[in-house]
């Protein structure tokens, strides 16, 4: 009777937190239900960074290890001997560019940035609540950060809503409150996190705080606990584990990235409750963004929502802090201002373009509510010096 040999599989995961352990998981299920009688794999687990040497991955490598699965943040130096071989490899959770040249047998799985920053839109737009949007971005600014910031940037610009980017959480102390900032991930929005405790801003009524990656480590020890995107780590070592097996049966796809799916939006006390009457205002700050430079007023935004004027007004000053007419106001000035320092248009056409049909009224109101005339604001603008981070 003949055995077929074990294959050997080489698995570097980061086992200190819920990442690590759930694709850890995956990889155990796929198996389990692929081979129930008996896994034909020989795992060798490496657990930390500390444990991923170079030398190690080399003695692997020349040790007729037939796979290789690592996932574990900032080892690139680690994996450089997979560079120079044709061993089925699956790569997670670090940059690609020691291995840049492989051209066979790589694939990278990610989860997917787009997915992660659409559901932290549509989750902060059902709430209602906030008046300005803004994005934390990592102190690296990499590749799965700045997915995960088009896409919510994106789902937010489809209805009509402006996000800020912040680079630096202090940032977030300048946003219109009430504020709702998507972090990168949940290291960065526990440093967002202190920074409003050390400056009492409330959480989150003042500014609502939600990250990436459910880390219960984290999420549960921040005040308030914290709300996050929950991709589905699961997934990724399912996935993992089924594409590696299909790559060591010559059957799997030569060089490609793969993307996972996200579970859920872990939902605790830094964001508010979603309710019906948060969707209905979001629905009336969505009209107001993209109809206000249009001249509509109160009634155009009430028959929008297809309720009762008093309904509308008292939702929004509820959840807003300001009427509906002070939100109309205030989308079109906030234009006024980036017209008069963007463009050299005259005041007449800046009032037009506004929906202003009288300038004198658009002088006067704005010379009250920024006490300076609209003249003197294009002449103090124009000597500041551009924000390195204007694009």
């Amino acid at each position: 009777m003949i055995f077929a040999m074990k294959k050997k599989v080489f698995i570097a995961l980061k086992m200190a937190g819920v990442a690590g352990q759930n694709k850890l998981a995956g990889i155990f299920r796929y198996l389990s239900e692929r081979y129930p009688d008996d896994s034909p794999w020989d795992v060798s687990l490496v657990r930390t960074r500390a444990e991923l040497t170079r030398e190690l991955v080399e003695k692997a490598v020349s040790g007729g290890t037939d796979g290789f699965i690592v996932s574990i943040p900032e080892s690139e130096e680690s994996v450089v001997p997979l560079a120079d071989v044709s061993t089925p490899t699956i790569v997670m959770d670090i940059r690609s560019s020691p291995l840049e040249r492989r051209k066979k047998n790589l694939v990278t799985i990610r989860n997917s940035g787009e997915k992660i920053g659409y559901a932290a839109a549509q989750y902060f737009m059902g709430q209602g609540v906030a008046r300005s949007y803004a994005f934390l971005h990592s102190e690296g600014m990499l590749d799965w950060d700045l997915a995960r910031f088009k896409s919510y940037r994106k789902a937010l610009k489809d209805n009509g809503i402006w996000c800020d980017e912040l680079f630096d959480p202090s940032e977030a102390l300048k946003l219109k409150r009430p504020a709702a900032v998507f972090a990168a991930y949940d290291d960065r929005a526990n440093d967002l996190l202190k920074l409003l405790s050390s400056k009492r801003v409330r959480v989150p009524q003042d500014i609502a705080v939600l990250g990436v990656d459910n880390d219960t480590l984290i999420c549960e020890n921040t005040h308030p606990r914290l709300s996050s995107v929950m991709p589905d780590f699961e997934g990724e070592g399912y996935l993992a584990a089924e594409t590696l097996d299909s790559m060591m049966h010559g059957e799997g796809p030569d060089s490609c990235v793969l993307l996972a799916d996200i579970k859920e939006v872990v939902r605790r006390e830094s964001t508010c409750e979603l309710s019906s009457a948060g969707r209905l205002v979001q629905k009336a700050v969505a009209y107001i963004d993209r109809h206000a430079l249009e001249g509509i007023g109160v009634e155009d935004v009430v028959r929008h929502l297809k309720c009762s004027r008093r309904l509308a007004d008292l939702r929004f000053r509820e959840l807003q802090k300001r009427s509906i007419l002070q939100a109309i106001i205030e989308r079109r000035l906030d234009e006024v201002k980036r017209r008069l320092r963007e463009t050299r248009e005259k005041m007449d056409s800046i009032a037009a373009a506004c929906g202003y049909s009288n300038p004198n009224y658009l002088k006067n109101l704005f010379k009250k509510r920024f006490a300076m005339s609209m003249s003197a604001f294009r002449r103090a603008v124009g000597k500041q010096k551009p924000s390195p981070f204007l694009v």
